[in-house]
C-alpha cells in the first residue's frame, strides 16, 4: 500500500508541475486509438442503429414484393404459412420519379392509411403522417433532396405539399430505398409515402406493384424462410420477391467500404505519430527520470520499484487516453455510419474486441516509446547515475572526413544526425506518417476527378464524399500531431545541442550557422521521410482501392515543398531562440 501511494503522489507530482507533458500524452494516444475505434466500430454502429430504428418502427423481418393485380390470396397463403407471426395488408407502390428544386430524383411511392398499420410503422421525424393531397419523404431522401416541410414535390405530373419526414426499418436507406423497382436494392433512390387513394391517382398508367410486410416467429431464420417456405405453391401464378432484413443491414454497411480502410490506415499513421510523440517526451524527461531513479536505488529501492514509478504515469495515461479514444470513437460512429440519417443514431458500448485492440495499441506505443529509457537507467549502478557522468563523444574519421568539406551548416548539421540518429529516426517516421497520408489523399482526389468524368451513381457520390471527408479529418489530425512533433523535437534538440553549439560558436561559427545548422538536421530526415512517404501513399491507396492512380508530378513536388518548407519554418524559431545568448554565457552556464 505504501509503494502505491509512494506512486500515486509522484504521478500527481509531475502532472501538477508538468501539465504540458500529459496533455500531450492524453491527446496524441487518445487521436489514434479513436481513428481506430472508429474504423472497428462503423459496422457495429450500422447494426445498432438498424436495429434501434427496427423496434421503433415494428420493422418487417422479411418484406415481399409482388406484381399481382389482387394480392388478397397471396397474402392469406402466407398469412397461414408456417413462421408467420403477423402480416400486415398488403400495401400499394410503384417506382417513378421525384421532381424538386430542379433535380430529378428516382423513388418508390408508397400507399398508406392514416391508421398505424401491423407492421412497419415508419417513425414521423418531423411535420405529420400522410393526409390527402400530402406527402411524408423518408428523411435521409429529404435532406439529399434539400427539401423541408411545406416544400412541393412533383410526382406523376402532380404537385404535392411535404407535410412530414419519417424513418422505416423496411428497407435499406437512401439511397437504397426506392424497393419498387424489382428484386434488390436500387441504386439510386429514396421513398415518399402517400395516402392509398392518392399513389393509385399518381400511378396514372403505371403498374402497380403490391408490398407485404411480413413478421416471423424466429427472426433470425428470415434468410432461410423464403427458401424453405416461399416456394412456388405458396407464390402460385404471382411473381413474388422477397428480402430478409438481413439485407438492409447490408446495404446500409456499403457506404463503409471505402471509410473504413481509411480509419484503420488512419488509426496506424496517427499511432507512428504518437510514437513520436512518447518517444520525445521520453526523452526530455529522461535526465530527471534517471537522477531519481538513482536516489531511490541509493535508499534502497528494487529494480522493479524503480520500473513501476518510471513506467506508472506513462501507463496511467496511456490508459486514460485509451478510454477517452474509445469513447470518442464510439460517440463519432453512429454519425459516420449513417451518413444519410436514414436511422436512429445513438451511441452503442463498445464491443470487447474493440477495447481489448484500442488499449493494446495504445500500450504498444507507451511502451515503444518509453521503455528503452527505463532500460537504460535500470542497467546503471547506483552511483554511475547519482553521478550523472558526461557522455563522450564518439570520435567517427569517416564521417569526419566526409563532412570536412562541407559548408558550416550542412557540416554541424550532419554530425548532429550522426551523434544523434534515433531522434532523426523518428523526426522521419512522423513526418513519413503525414507524407503517406497527404499522399493518398491527393491519390484519392486524382481518382475521384476521373471517375466523376465517366459519370458516378449516387451510391458512389455519397460514399466518395465521406470517404473524403474521413481522409480529411485524418490528414488534418496527422499534420496537427507532426506540427507538434516538430516543433517539439526542435526545441528538445536545440536544447540538447546548446552546448555544443555553443563550442562552435566560439570556433568562429555565426549564430546564423548554428540556426541553419540545426534546420538541416530536422530537414535531411524529412527528405528521407518524402522519398519514402510518397510512393508508400500511392502504393496504400491502389492497395484498398484495387486501382493504380498516380497524382500529378506538380502536386506531389508541390506537397513534398510544402511539407520541407513546414519542417523549415517550425524548426527555425526554437533553433533561432537557443541561439540568441552569446556563447561565452553558455559555456559558463554549462561546463563540458
Amino acid at each position: 500500500m505504501g509503494r502505491l501511494l509512494l506512486l500515486w503522489r509522484l504521478i500527481a507530482r509531475d502532472m501538477r508541475r508538468r501539465p504540458g507533458e500529459a496533455v500531450m500524452l492524453l491527446v496524441t494516444v487518445a487521436a489514434a486509438t479513436a481513428s481506430l475505434t472508429l474504423g472497428m466500430a462503423t459496422d457495429n454502429a450500422v447494426a445498432d442503429g438498424y436495429m434501434k430504428t427496427r423496434e421503433a418502427t415494428a420493422g418487417p423481418d422479411v418484406r415481399a414484393i409482388t406484381t399481382a393485380t389482387d394480392p388478397s390470396a397471396l397474402a392469406q397463403r402466407i398469412a397461414d404459412a408456417p413462421g408467420v407471426d403477423t402480416l400486415a395488408d398488403p400495401v400499394p407502390g410503384f417506382s417513378t420519379t421525384v421532381r424538386v428544386n430542379g433535380q430529378t430524383e428516382n423513388t418508390a411511392v408508397e400507399g398508406r392509411e392514416r391508421t398505424a398499420s401491423a407492421v412497419d410503422r415508419p417513425l414521423v421525424t418531423s411535420g405529420t403522417w400522410v393526409r390527402s393531397g400530402g406527402a411524408v419523404i423518408e428523411r435521409g431522401f429529404a435532406r439529399a433532396l434539400g427539401v423541408r416541410v411545406g416544400d412541393r414535390v412533383t410526382i406523376g405530373g402532380r404537385r404535392y405539399p411535404v407535410v412530414g419526414t419519417a424513418i422505416s426499418a423496411a428497407s435499406a436507406v437512401y439511397p437504397w430505398g426506392n424497393w419498387a423497382s424489382g428484386p434488390g436494392p436500387s441504386d439510386g433512390g429514396g421513398r415518399i409515402w402517400l395516402t392509398t387513394e392518392d399513389t393509385r391517382t399518381a400511378a396514372g398508367d403505371a403498374p402497380l406493384l403490391h408490398l407485404l410486410n411480413i413478421k416471423l416467429s424466429d427472426p433470425d431464420r428470415a434468410r432461410n424462410w423464403a427458401k424453405t417456405v416461399l416456394t412456388d405453391d405458396l407464390r402460385g401464378q404471382n411473381w413474388v420477391n422477397t428480402q430478409p432484413w438481413q439485407n438492409f443491414v447490408d446495404g446500409d454497411t456499403r457506404l463503409l467500404r471505402g471509410t473504413r480502410p481509411t480509419l484503420v490506415v488512419g488509426g496506424g499513421l496517427l499511432a507512428a505519430a504518437s510514437l513520436v510523440t512518447l518517444a520525445s517526451l521520453a526523452a526530455v524527461r529522461a535526465p530527471r527520470d534517471h537522477r531519481r531513479a538513482g536516489l531511490f536505488k541509493a535508499v534502497g529501492a528494487t529494480h522493479r520499484t524503480v520500473a513501476a514509478m518510471l513506467l506508472a504515469q506513462h501507463l496511467l495515461l496511456t490508459v486514460v487516453a485509451a478510454v477517452v479514444g474509445v469513447t470518442v470513437g464510439c460517440l463519432t460512429a453512429p454519425a459516420l455510419a449513417d451518413p444519410s440519417a436514414g436511422l436512429l443514431n445513438t451511441a452503442g458500448r463498445p464491443t470487447t474486441g474493440i477495447v481489448t485492440a484500442a488499449t493494446v495499441l495504445a500500450l504498444l506505443v507507451a511502451l515503444a516509446g518509453t521503455l528503452g529509457p527505463v532500460l537504460r537507467t535500470l542497467r546503471s549502478t547506483t552511483v554511475a547515475t547519482l553521478a550523472d557522468p558526461a557522455h563522450p563523444t564518439v570520435y567517427r574519421p569517416r564521417l569526419a572526413a566526409m563532412t570536412a568539406y562541407m559548408p558550416t551548416p550542412l557540416l554541424i548539421g550532419v554530425r548532429l544526425i550522426a551523434r544523434r540518429p534515433g531522434r532523426a529516426a523518428l523526426s522521419a517516421l512522423g513526418t513519413a506518417a503525414t507524407t503517406v497520408m497527404v499522399t493518398a489523399l491527393l491519390t484519392f482526389q486524382v481518382w475521384l476527378e476521373a471517375d466523376t468524368a465517366q459519370g458516378m451513381s449516387t451510391v458512389e457520390e455519397i460514399r466518395n464524399a465521406m470517404t473524403g471527408q474521413v481522409m480529411l479529418g485524418v490528414t488534418v489530425a496527422l499534420v496537427a500531431l507532426s506540427v507538434l512533433n516538430t516543433v517539439f523535437l526542435s526545441w528538445s534538440a536545440a536544447v540538447q545541442a546548446r552546448h555544443t553549439l555553443a563550442v562552435t560558436r566560439a570556433l568562429g561559427a555565426t549564430p546564423g550557422q548554428a540556426t541553419a545548422a540545426l534546420c538541416i538536421a530536422q530537414l535531411l530526415p524529412a527528405v528521407g521521410a518524402i522519398a519514402v512517404g510518397i510512393p508508400l501513399g500511392i502504393g496504400l491507396f491502389a492497395l484498398f482501392s484495387a486501382v493504380v492512380v498516380t497524382p500529378p508530378g506538380s502536386w506531389l513536388a508541390a506537397a513534398a515543398a510544402a511539407v520541407l518548407l513546414a519542417v523549415a519554418a517550425l524548426t527555425a524559431l526554437p533553433a533561432w531562440l537557443h541561439t540568441r545568448s552569446p556563447a561565452g554565457r553558455v559555456l559558463d552556464a554549462e561546463p563540458a
